[in-house]
């Protein structure tokens, strides 16, 4: 293909970051992507700690926990290809305007999905938005389709959210946010 052309060209390029160096880029893009509104600022720095810390407590382990932190991280790259009209708009979106809400895991996981080392990460982040009912999006995966890190991603992801001011509601209180996240688990969403 034409990429492996590239790094055969310029044997530099085939250069394999280290753990560290890899947090650093995945950081660094989670703030490029969340520069997209003014509602998303330090989003997904948040759903990153949040998963991480839970997949710690739930028992996953280090590796699952630092894993689930890099998805955390690139989870909502694919906002970047949904226009700020629609995400900045303070009203009610409309079909056609949730139909590109609802593409943005998708858009997230074509991002990543030719690197090797990101391709699971990006497969990961794309089931943020995922319902365990099957309620949710971008493939209406549920129960069983979704991993343990699935899971966990998708609750940190929706507090974080809830915890944030958008254009059509203000930031809810931490105890106001769990306290949806809780009637979400036992609707069986989450």
């Amino acid at each position: 293909t034409g990429w492996d052309a590239v790094i055969a060209a310029e044997p530099a390029l085939a250069k394999r970051m280290s753990g560290v160096e890899l947090d650093a880029a995945l950081e660094a893009i989670a703030d490029f992507a969340d520069l997209k509104s003014p509602y998303t600022t330090g989003h997904s720095r948040g759903v990153a700690e949040h998963a991480a810390s839970a997949a710690l407590r739930a028992g996953l382990g280090e590796q699952a926990a630092a894993e689930l932190r890099r998805a955390g991280l690139l989870h909502d790259v694919g906002r970047l290809g949904v226009s700020n009209a629609i995400w900045d708009k303070p009203g009610v979106l409309s079909e056609a305007e949730m139909e590109r809400v609802r593409m943005h895991p998708y858009l997230t996981q074509r991002t990543f999905s030719r690197s090797p080392r990101l391709a699971a990460l990006a497969e990961l982040a794309a089931t943020h938005h995922e319902r365990l009912d099957g309620s949710g999006y971008p493939r209406a995966l549920a129960g069983g389709a979704l991993s343990p890190e699935a899971r966990i991603l998708a609750a940190a992801d929706a507090y974080q959210a809830m915890s944030e001011p958008r254009p059509h509601r203000p930031a809810r209180p931490p105890d106001d946010a769990a306290r949806e996240l809780r009637e979400d688990v036992r609707r069986g969403r989450l």
